[in-house]
């Protein structure tokens, strides 16, 4: 089932990059997600991957979701998911790791939550 794995990578703000892939998320496609957030990580604190353009995935991809929040929570970063599509509703909610991500329902809703997480808190007097 497996095709080509295209991932646009574009800056969001200060330390915030989103990532896109586009086509099939499996076996053969997952290390390729997994190389190129990790590399955005060594710049970026702050991660969303788009999940919009992603037609299928199955545990492989889910797994190395699931590796790249853990090394974004080791290093003090943030991964969260966007708009991501039925499909891989089901497969999280299946397993049961739609509880661990951040989900959001669209990307526009992923950046507001980074953006305000990211933003430095000041207490009041």
């Amino acid at each position: 089932m497996s095709a080509d794995l295209r991932i646009t990578v574009g800056e969001a703000g200060d330390h915030l990059a989103v990532l896109t892939p586009t086509g099939v998320l499996d076996f053969c496609t997952a290390d390729v997600l997994h190389e190129r957030v990790t590399a955005t990580m060594a710049t970026h604190r702050h991660i969303v991957v788009d999940m919009s353009q992603v037609t299928f995935c199955d545990s492989s991809g889910l797994n190395t979701l699931l590796r790249l929040l853990r090394n974004a929570r080791t290093n003090d970063a943030t991964l969260a998911l966007a708009a991501v599509p039925a499909q891989t509703q089901r497969l999280l909610a299946v397993t049961g790791t739609h509880t661990v991500f951040p989900i959001h329902a669209s990307l526009v809703e992923a950046l507001a939550s980074q953006r305000h997480h990211s933003q430095p808190h000041h207490s009041r007097p």
